[in-house]
C-alpha cells in the first residue's frame, strides 16, 4: 500500500519539474528568436539548432534515377528530406522572418500545451497521493487531459501545414541546394512539408491517446456514479 502511494508523489515531482522546464523553455525560445544581436555578441556569431524535417520538393528532371537492369524513367526522385537546422542568430532579414512565422506558432501551441498537461497531471497525481481517487476534480482533470492531447495535435497538424508554406516560399525564392554536380534549384510543382522536431507526441499518436484518455474518463465517470449510488443506499 505504502509502494501505491508514493508512486503517485513521485509523478507529482516529476510533472512539477517539467512544468518549471516548460517556463524555462519559454523563455529561451523568446530570448533567442528575440535578441539574437544580444546572443550573438556573449555567445558567438552563430547559434545552430535543429528545428524540424523537411521534404524539399526538386525540378522535374532536375534529379534522375538510373538502373542496370529496369528501363529508363522507371525510377524517378520527385523530393528530398532531411534535417533542417538554421543559424538562430542570422541577421538575414528574409530567413529571420520566414523562421518566426513558421517556428514561433508552433512553439508557442507546444508550450503552452505542455504547460497545462503537466499542471493537470501534477494536480491529478497530488489527489491520488492524498487518497482522493473517485471524486469530480479528479473526473474534471481526466477528461481535460483527454481534451488537450486532442486539440493539441489537431492544431499542431494546422500549424505545420502553416509552416510548410512559409518556408516553401523562402525556399523556392531564395534557396538553392549545392553539393551535386549542379546547383539544385526547388521546384514549385509540389509543396515543401516540413515537421517541427518532435515535441511531446506525434499527431496520429496524440489523438488515439486523447481518445483512449476520454474513454478512461467515462469509465472514471461511471465508477463515480456507482460511489454515489452506493453511499446513497449505505
Amino acid at each position: 500500500m505504502k509502494s501505491s502511494i508514493n508512486l503517485p508523489r513521485l509523478l507529482r515531482a516529476l510533472f512539477a519539474f517539467l512544468r518549471i522546464m516548460t517556463l524555462i523553455l519559454a523563455v529561451f525560445w523568446l530570448v533567442t528568436l528575440t535578441y539574437n544581436t544580444w546572443i550573438q555578441h556573449y555567445f558567438g556569431r552563430h547559434i545552430i539548432a535543429t528545428v524540424g524535417e523537411i521534404s524539399l520538393p526538386t525540378a522535374p528532371g532536375a534529379l534522375n534515377l538510373t538502373s542496370a537492369t529496369a528501363p529508363a524513367k522507371s525510377l524517378s526522385l520527385s523530393s528530398v528530406r532531411g534535417t533542417l537546422q538554421v543559424d538562430l542568430a542570422s541577421q538575414d532579414p528574409a530567413l529571420g522572418s520566414a523562421l518566426r512565422l513558421a517556428i514561433i506558432p508552433s512553439m508557442a501551441v507546444l508550450i503552452a500545451f505542455s504547460y497545462v498537461l503537466f499542471t493537470a497531471l501534477r494536480d491529478l497525481c497530488g489527489n491520488l497521493a492524498r487518497g482522493e481517487v473517485f471524486n469530480d476534480i479528479n473526473l474534471r482533470l481526466v477528461r481535460r487531459i483527454g481534451v488537450n492531447l486532442i486539440a493539441y495535435c489537431l492544431v499542431s497538424a494546422g500549424l505545420e501545414i502553416w509552416a510548410s508554406f512559409v518556408l516553401g516560399h523562402y525556399f523556392q525564392q531564395h534557396v538553392v541546394l549545392t553539393g551535386l554536380q549542379t546547383p539544385l534549384p526547388f521546384g514549385s510543382a509540389s509543396t515543401l512539408q516540413f515537421h517541427l522536431s518532435p515535441g511531446l507526441i506525434t499527431a496520429q499518436g496524440g489523438v488515439l491517446i486523447g481518445c483512449l484518455v476520454l474513454v478512461v474518463a467515462e469509465a472514471f465517470r461511471q465508477g463515480l456514479a456507482l460511489k454515489a449510488e452506493n453511499d446513497l443506499t449505505v
